[in-house]
């Protein structure tokens, strides 16, 4: 099953003319672990997202679907001002300063995006 992460790797890789083989050698992930990524089967931990994103030269907000600009890093804070966790009308200071955390964080944010996917996803190392 494909998820944005998925498409978007195939789609960076191809358009750059690379083969699976090509790109694990360029990103240092082995190959099992990134045939996988890109069938949907797992996601990259942050490491390998990181190691991805470089070998791609795309942006992380790209990678996890947050942009359809390949370079473009954006600041999703904004987008939790008033965001409810599972159906939590009122949330305290330091819950939303968390969150805030969170959102400015690529790292952190991917950590959140793997959490909320309702696919059954296994975070392997390479």
């Amino acid at each position: 099953m494909t998820n944005i992460v998925s498409n978007r790797i195939k789609e960076a890789r191809k358009a750059r003319n690379l083969t699976l083989q090509q790109l694990a050698r360029k990103a240092h992930i082995a190959i099992d672990p990134l045939t996988s990524f890109e069938e949907g089967k797992r996601i990259p931990d942050l490491e390998q997202a990181g190691k991805i994103k470089k070998a791609l030269d795309i942006s992380l907000c790209y990678l996890i679907g947050k942009t359809d600009n390949h370079k473009e890093i954006i600041d999703i804070a904004d987008e939790f001002e008033g965001f409810h966790i599972h159906g939590y009308n009122k949330l305290t200071e330091d819950e939303i300063k968390e969150i805030r955390l969170m959102a400015s964080d690529s790292h952190l944010y991917l950590d959140w995006y793997q959490s909320m996917t309702s696919e059954e996803t296994e975070v392997i190392d390479d």
